[in-house]
């Protein structure tokens, strides 16, 4: 249309200024080129207004196609008219197809404006001798405008075509027309375009065509009802011959190949477009519904593995009541899912199929925890060989437990992690806090959290919340990229973007390189005894009432996301992300990564080693008598040195322990013992723990100590308890000190109870509802604690 403009007004301007010098057109050559100039003008000025008055129809809605990374078909929708109208660009099809119709319909087609001068004289002359219509001069853009406004075939509607012809012309490139002309191509029923009529008739994609096919392809447009494949295969496949025979005269294509093409048989039936992905489909539909092609980030040969492994686990785990799974896989380095695998079958109506797993909120177990520790890797608090307490624990009623309901006392954060405890992270996020831990979480694109948010307390740690696999999957692919969470493609072509910085790569190193040790319970031992298995991290996690299985596994390519479980949320015994989704998980990375063999992610140069006490994971003091490696982030970890022997005097028979008030003139030693936490001594006493402790303080001493008192372990702090008045419910009173502390003294409202031994329960009926309760130990020093009674 510019250049229609731009030729306009350079030849109104040479007329303009004809006419105002007051030139005459003249005679001779001269005059002729004048008037023929004047007639162009008007001719293209006409031409300019009614294409003003009557523009071109806009395009025919298309057929949503979804297509692999590849460009093979994953899904396709019809359009709003019912129609399999599919896109049909001409460098996605077979050439010779593209050969076959320009030769058939129109030779000169990237020579004409949109009308053949020749063929139109060739074919009135015809028309005109034989009194009938025995040619036709309609070239592949005036076809164009009868496909897209149907008409009798009569002298003026040839005219309009003509007109809509020169239109198209002006208004698209050659290569445009061409692709619209494909795309519009009647096929018969409901089937229109090269692209669909290549997946209906032939169950592949246009650029696989056979010649045969081409051929064929490019012959039943002409009367694409008599000739449907589906209904008139035998007539289809004579006018195919015809052809067949007319290129060979012609010498369109080789000889060999049209008499090859000829023996071929023409399909009669049918196919279906298949829906491979049809949860991922639906989801790419939802969010780029105005698209009429989408290439998604999707490689065939991945989701196919993934699609079968995930079918064959369900099925192996079905007679236990596990019926249902979902996969996604994402490749780390360019932050696309690569398989998107929303449920075992689709068309399993029993189990649900059509369910999205990969989108449905559900509880994530343990898979939460390497949130924290990175967290507190990154902050200082911990270093992977340092000491975590594993002992009973109550936060505002909140009393985490182990999968096994087995405590350690104490453990290394290696182990805590590897073996998935749960006391372990719900003290450290009480110590960061628990707005660090949400507030983490949301960076690291947890959508659903904000919306939890208020609901949340430190249960969210072990799977108190509702997550997704996408969300999941996502978070722990930034594990793999050091720590940064890259935007999570589903399309291409993936634009640039800046990632989010969740914490230091060094924290991520540490987490990445605790979950692949294999020296941990999660880990079935055919696998490990698999030499071929790529080496890999992986947590996983179980829901509570066995409703969820998860786990994610991360290579320096890609990071696999598994769930199993019910989509109706029932939940059976032996339901585990150990005994199901680990195996299907480590199935899939053998399947797709393979060839990467023990590569592994290189040590950050923020992170060193150091030798620390095999005892608390600090370095070392002159008394620790062992000592082991351990990683540290510079400049974060801690630096302050084992603290955990501490001198005491004692009797030369060791017998008594004296402080310096009481401490006599002769007859004792200094010796160093270990100074375990109260509640990490009082749960050695309890479960009869042999580790070596001070002897009891003198009696006769009558000094008073400063210092922390006893660690009231129950009530818990600031906490509201609600007691049955009629059946006379009790508080239970315990704390805990250190192992030089031999009772407690115990007061209520100012009231004394009694005296016990440290960790031993005492029981109080309340008779008011606000309680200050004080517990003093054997040395003078005391804690306290204010609750609130509520009586129903």
């Amino acid at each position: 249309m510019q250049m229609l403009v731009s030729i306009l007004a350079i030849m109104t301007g040479l007329l303009g200024r004809w006419v105002r010098a007051g030139l005459p057109l003249g005679r001779g050559w001269a005059g002729r080129g004048r008037r023929l100039l004047l007639l162009g003008a008007g001719l293209l000025m006409c031409f300019w207004g009614l294409n003003r008055l009557f523009p071109l129809p806009p395009p025919k809605s298309f057929s949503t196609t979804i297509l692999a990374a590849d460009s093979s078909l994953l899904c396709a929708y019809l359009t709003p008219d019912e129609k399999w109208r599919m896109r049909s660009s001409p460098q996605r099809i077979n050439p010779d197809m593209v050969k076959a119709i320009i030769e058939k319909e129109d030779k000169w087609f990237y020579y004409h404006p949109g009308i053949n001068p020749v063929a139109l004289m060739r074919a009135l002359l015809n028309n005109t001798l034989t009194g009938r219509r025995t040619s036709g001069a309609s070239t592949i853009s005036m076809q164009l405008a009868r496909m897209r406004e149907p008409a009798p075939r009569t002298y003026l509607n040839k005219v309009r075509e003509m007109f809509r012809a020169l239109q198209y012309e002006w208004t698209y490139s050659k290569e445009e027309i061409l692709e619209l002309y494909l795309s519009y191509l009647p096929y018969g029923g409901n089937v229109e375009g090269v692209y669909a009529a290549s997946y209906l008739f032939f169950d592949r994609p246009p650029d696989k065509l056979s010649l045969s096919q081409a051929i064929l392809l490019s012959v039943i447009p002409n009367r694409p009802n008599s000739l449907r494949l589906d209904r008139q295969g035998e007539a289809a496949r004579a006018a195919r011959d015809k052809w067949i025979e007319r290129f060979r005269q012609a010498g369109t294509f080789d000889e060999q190949e049209l008499e090859a093409a000829l023996l071929e048989p023409v399909p009669t039936q049918r196919h279906q477009i298949e829906l491979k992905t049809p949860q991922f489909c639906y989801a790419l539909k939802k969010s780029h519904g105005n698209r009429s092609e989408i290439v998604s980030s999707l490689r065939p040969a991945i989701q196919q593995k993934s699609q079968k492994l995930l079918a064959h686990h369900v099925q192996r785990f079905s007679r236990l009541g596990v019926s249902n799974g979902a996969v996604l896989v994402i490749d780390n380095r360019l932050s696309q899912v690569v398989a998107y695998c929303g449920s075992a079958d689709f068309y399993d109506m029993a189990a649900q199929g059509q369910v999205d797993g990969v989108q449905g909120l559900r509880s994530p177990g343990s898979a939460l925890k390497p949130l924290v520790y990175a967290l507190a890797f990154e902050r200082g608090l911990i270093t992977p060989q340092m000491k975590l307490l594993d002992v009973p624990t109550t936060y505002y009623g909140f009393q985490p437990e182990n999968y096994d309901l087995v405590f350690h006392g104490q453990v290394s954060v290696h182990f805590a992690l590897s073996h998935s405890l749960n006391v372990p992270p719900v003290r450290l996020t009480k110590e960061m806090g628990l707005d660090v831990f949400l507030d983490a979480l949301e960076r690291s694109g947890f959508d659903h959290i904000k919306q939890q948010r208020k609901g949340l307390g430190l249960s969210a740690v072990l799977g108190g919340c509702g997550v997704t696999l996408m969300e999941l999957t996502h978070f722990y692919s930034a594990l793999a990229r050091g720590g940064r969470l890259y935007p999570l493609y589903t399309t291409l072509p993936a634009p640039q973007a800046q990632p989010t910085t969740l914490f230091s790569e060094e924290a991520a190193f540490l987490v990445l390189d605790i979950l692949s040790d294999i020296e941990r319970p999660d880990i079935p031992q055919a696998y490990l005894e698999a030499s071929s298995l790529p080496k890999v991290a992986w947590k996983t996690g179980t829901s509570y009432g066995h409703r969820d299985a998860w786990c994610v596994g991360m290579t320096p390519r890609y990071t696999v996301g598994v769930w199993m479980g019910n989509f109706d949320g029932h939940g059976v015994p032996e339901m585990s992300g150990t005994q199901m989704a680990v195996p299907l998980m480590l199935d899939i990375v053998n399947a797709i990564d393979r060839q990467s063999g023990k590569q592994w992610f290189a040590p950050p140069p923020g992170l060193q080693q150091r030798r620390v006490c095999s005892e608390s994971g600090l370095p070392p003091s002159p008394h620790c008598t062992h000592t082991q490696p351990d990683w540290y982030i510079a400049h974060a970890s801690p630096l302050r040195t084992c603290d955990l022997h501490q001198p005491l005097y004692v009797s030369a028979d060791t017998s008594l322990q004296y402080c310096p008030a009481c401490l006599p003139d002769t007859g004792y030693q200094r010796l160093y013992f270990p100074n375990y936490e109260p509640e990490l001594a009082l749960w050695f006493e309890l479960n009869q723990v042999g580790v070596r402790q001070p002897p009891p303080h003198n009696p006769l001493c009558e000094a008073r100590f400063s210092g922390q008192g006893p660690n009231i372990l129950s009530p818990s702090a600031d906490f509201e308890y609600l007691l049955e008045r009629r059946r006379g419910q009790e508080l239970l009173l315990q704390a805990a000190s250190d192992p030089s502390i031999h009772q407690h003294h115990w007061y209520v409202n100012g009231q004394y109870l009694g005296a016990v031994a440290p960790g031993e329960k005492l029981f109080y009926s309340p008779r008011s509802s606000k309680l200050n309760i004080v517990c003093m130990d054997d040395k003078g020093r005391k804690s306290k604690t204010d609750i609130k009674v509520v009586f129903f």
